[in-house]
């Protein structure tokens, strides 16, 4: 009867393919997305309410939401595809 052991042989491989590992702008961009949407919800906790503070009459909360930050998510992905 032959052995029953299967030779295996442990090599050092990278868990991230280094296409993937070199991807820095992604990264990049996926940490400041994240920021620009963790960033809204405690703007209305602060002192002294910024976020009700009124431009060209609408709040400022209003402006994040709706202008500031999809331009800026926007740009990020722009700006991250650039870079590939």
């Amino acid at each position: 009867m032959p052995a029953l052991s299967i030779p295996i042989r442990r090599r050092r491989r990278a868990i991230i393919p280094l296409r993937m590992a070199a991807d820095h702008g992604r990264r990049i961009a996926v940490v400041l997305l994240v920021t620009l949407l963790a960033a809204l919800p405690p703007a209305t906790l602060l002192p002294g309410s910024p976020g009700s503070v009124r431009v060209a009459g609408m709040p400022l909360l209003s402006w994040y939401a709706f202008l500031i930050g999809p331009v800026v998510a926007a740009g990020t992905v722009v700006l991250s595809r650039l870079g590939r």
